[in-house]
């Protein structure tokens, strides 16, 4: 096949260069929005681990006496309070533990984000090598069928063919003419669509390889327990674990300490023991959750979720594995299509130069000749989507069991 640069004409003044779909896949993961977002959203989430396990304000007040009492030591002029609210042992470590789970939910989105880009790369890549091949298959065949016309008029002249055989053939040459414009339109939208997946300026030149074989794809087992929506499940699972625990803490007592500091003036004229002695009283209090039934309810509804995770990982395995199991058909069928395609056109070709043969010592069949030639091009279109569908649907499959 003919090389696959993208044609100049669709792509005027950009600049190409070499690059694999390897490359495209490292562009695309680093311009790409969803995954700066998913990236973004865990650091949002580890910052948040620095937000709590904290203890609460420290509490300051202070107070003047409009009304000054008076006692036996002194009037009381100003009243200074602070105190600190103090949760049950561990209570923190709960905090952060949860925080800590959460943020590692985060990660499974990137590696999902990860996924989802790199299969929209490779299908935008493969359906563009699809058009691309059948472009090429499109004028090759009707620079063939310009060579059947040519014979024909030829023979024409000397009585051994038909104006009606010069017709058909020329009806054909004209459908292929049109069918090359029209793929020429798709490459182009299509060339655009993938550099809008790739974020980048929609007319930057592409290159794509010039052929595909199916051998190189060889499948082989592999499972969906490596798969990131499964583990995000497993790891929602340890953020339960910690909410139950951090709720069990939150039901326990609260401390509060503190200490309250009030100001004396001397009494003049007085001689008492410690006239004018300022006053300091430690406190210490406790906060008993007596009358709720938040954190029973809070208990049950992390028991309920428990059991809808459960469910969820069932039917997301379930999905998964039915989802593995079409991707693998798909990759068996379309090979067997390529495979088959192959043997027919070879056969087809065989067919064809027979009849060429006789050719030279005979007249030839124009209607069976390209008869023969439109089944050739049907079954190397065939291959063509066969064999774009076979890395497709391996593509699905590495989306659906790779790390």
């Amino acid at each position: 096949m003919k090389n696959k640069t993208l044609i100049l004409l669709l792509l005027i003044n950009s600049i190409a260069f070499s690059q694999t779909l390897t490359d495209y896949l490292s562009i695309a993961k680093a311009n790409n929005s969803a995954l700066k977002v998913a990236e973004y959203q865990y650091d949002i989430a580890q910052e948040k681990v620095n937000e709590v396990g904290n203890l609460e304000n420290t509490s300051f007040s202070v107070g003047f006496f409009a009304l000054q009492p008076e006692t036996r030591v002194g009037a009381q002029n100003i009243k200074l309070e602070t105190s600190q609210e103090l949760p049950w042992f561990g209570t923190l470590k709960a905090e952060k533990s949860v925080a800590k789970a959460l943020a590692e939910l985060e990660k499974y989105n990137i590696a999902l984000s990860d996924k989802e880009i790199t299969f929209s790369v490779k299908k935008a890549y493969y359906t563009i090598y699809q058009e691309l091949a059948k472009n090429d298959v499109l004028k090759d065949n009707k620079l063939i069928l310009k060579t059947y016309e040519s014979m024909a008029l030829a023979a024409l002249e000397n009585n051994k063919a038909t104006m009606s055989d010069v017709l058909r053939i020329r009806v054909q040459k004209n459908e292929l003419h049109s069918k090359v414009f029209q793929n020429i339109n798709t490459i182009a939208r299509l060339s655009k669509n993938f550099n809008r997946i790739l974020q980048q300026d929609e007319n930057t030149m592409l290159e794509i390889v010039d052929s595909l074989n199916v051998l190189d794809i060889l499948n082989a087992n592999q499972t969906i327990s490596n798969h990131p929506l499964l583990k995000k499940l497993l790891e929602q699972e340890k953020v339960y674990q910690s909410q139950k625990k951090l709720i069990a803490k939150n039901s326990k007592p609260k401390l509060s300490v503190g200490v309250d500091y009030i100001l004396v003036n001397k009494r003049e004229g007085v001689t008492i023991s410690e006239n004018g002695k300022d006053i300091l009283m430690p406190k210490i209090g406790i906060s008993i959750p007596l009358f709720t039934k938040k954190y029973r309810s809070q208990q049950k509804r992390i028991q309920l979720q428990q059991k809808q995770l459960e469910e969820q990982k069932i039917q997301q395995k379930i999905k998964l594995e039915a989802a593995l199991e079409k991707s693998i058909l798909d990759y068996e069928n379309a090979v067997l299509t390529v495979v088959a395609a192959q043997k027919n056109k070879t056969e087809l070709q065989q067919a064809i130069n027979v009849d060429l043969k006789a050719y030279e010592t005979g007249i030839l069949n124009y209607d069976k000749i390209l008869r023969l030639q439109l089944q050739k091009i049907r079954f190397e279109l065939m291959e063509v989507t066969a064999t774009k569908d076979a890395y497709l649907a391996k593509s699905k499959i590495d989306y659906l069991t790779d790390k």
